[in-house]
């Protein structure tokens, strides 16, 4: 009973301790790395370099992986979750520093990456360590991966519930009292560390929404939306897949490919900027965004094509980023598109262009509950909750019947290597 205590209240002393790395490493890649990348991607604009820049960056992201650790190739949290479960794959300390300095350089390349799936790999990395350290049983140790993930999605977005319900839905998938407990105490642990590091800070969607209840019309609207953010999302999941399968079969030494990959997201960024590096430009600024239908259509194709290519042939970084920049423009483009066809059925376009995030989440990560949760916790606007459940169980829904697997599926990727 007594060496009983003494884990439980180990197990509660690590699970504080997990905001520690969450709120540092989020700092580190969000103010520090992502500026780097912007401020990089911005100078070289219009020149040539531009071009050369992603595939050079490609390259030493391939050296990495043929001489150190394929790890780092990819987008981290389908490791995380193989690791899960099982004592015996851990991640070392080896593969927390390459699967950072491979990020980095994905990046600040610019490389069609996010930062958050990164963040969430390395936090519960380092608790993976010393979780295992301190030879804590399987049910406690995957407990205190949850802490890890639930701490560093609250950090990074802000959003301590929504972190809770990342981790119990995605991660740990173990709604027990227990793991809630522990989840939560990691969860609001980061949340306030990190307001002490960074106080007033918004990750996105730093704008006031103000939106009635919807009109049966616009239900109708939203109904058909859900149906069109599934397609995007149908298609972003089987380009991914495609571009893994083409890099796998190319029969060239393995440093080459993402390097390959990096010189056609140069190509294309030259023409449009907007798709190179983690998009945070356009995501923090959303509210204020406007372009033309086509120049938004464009950017959606785009993004989903050049995130495709710097993961599939290699690189390394996440798909938050990604899909929150396609969740947002297909969003936007729906609205728009809705103010010239169906006027008496639009919805505000930025509230449509939330609801774009929310299909996404749901149908490429298999989280319908934290996509809902997350937007309340940015919006508490309880006219807003059935629209939500709409756009995100539908996408769920239909993905799911289409069997397309959650993109942190750990089997994913790895089918055709």
């Amino acid at each position: 009973m007594k060496n009983k205590f003494k884990k439980y209240i180990l197990l509660l002393i690590f699970a504080i301790l997990a905001g520690v790395p969450a709120s540092l490493i989020s700092y580190l890649f969000l103010f520090i790395i992502d500026k780097i990348s912007l401020d990089t991607i911005q100078y070289l604009s219009n020149s040539i370099l531009i071009i050369i820049t992603p595939a050079v960056g490609g390259l030493l992201v391939g050296i990495l992986l043929h001489y150190g650790t394929l790890t780092a190739k990819g987008h981290g949290v389908p490791l995380l979750l193989s690791t899960i479960k099982s004592e015996k794959t851990g991640l070392t300390k080896s593969d927390l520093e390459y699967e950072g300095l491979a990020t980095t350089i994905t990046v600040i390349s610019g490389g069609s990456v996010g930062l958050i799936g990164p963040i969430i790999e390395l936090t519960t990395g380092i608790t993976d360590i010393f979780g295992r350290l301190i030879k804590l049983e399987l049910k406690e140790y995957q407990t205190l991966i949850g802490c890890g993930a639930a701490a560093s999605f609250a950090a990074v977005f802000q959003a301590p519930f929504a972190g809770i319900i990342f981790s119990l839905e995605v991660i740990n998938k173990n709604w027990s009292i227990k793991n809630i407990f522990y989840t939560t105490v990691s969860a609001f642990s980061s949340y306030y560390l990190f307001n002490l590091i960074k106080p007033e800070y918004d990750y996105f969607l730093n704008f006031s929404l103000s939106i009635r209840s919807l009109t049966y019309n616009q239900y109708i609207f939203i109904i058909v939306f859900s149906f069109i953010i599934s397609l995007i999302g149908w298609i972003f999941y089987k380009t991914l897949l495609l571009s893994d399968q083409w890099f796998s079969n190319l029969d060239i030494p393995l440093y080459y490919k993402p390097a390959i990959g990096g010189l056609v997201v140069g190509l294309i960024g030259y023409f449009y900027l907007q798709i190179m590096g983690t998009g945070s430009n356009l995501i923090f600024n959303i509210n204020s965004y406007q372009a033309p239908i086509k120049i938004i259509f464009i950017l959606v194709i785009l993004k989903i094509i050049v995130t495709c290519l710097t993961i599939g042939s290699g690189g390394s970084g996440g798909l938050f980023g990604p899909i929150i920049f396609i969740g947002l423009l297909s969003g936007l483009l729906i609205a728009n598109l809705g103010v010239i066809l169906t006027p008496s059925y639009v919805i505000t376009p930025m509230f449509l262009a939330i609801c774009g995030v929310v299909g996404i989440f749901s149908g490429l990560i298999k989280a319908p509950i934290t996509s809902i949760i997350l937007i309340l916790e940015f919006f508490y606007i309880p006219d807003l909750i059935i629209p939500l459940i709409l756009v995100s169980f539908i996408p769920y829904i239909l993905l799911n019947l289409s069997n397309v697997k959650s993109i942190f599926s750990p089997d994913l990727m790895d089918q055709h290597l």
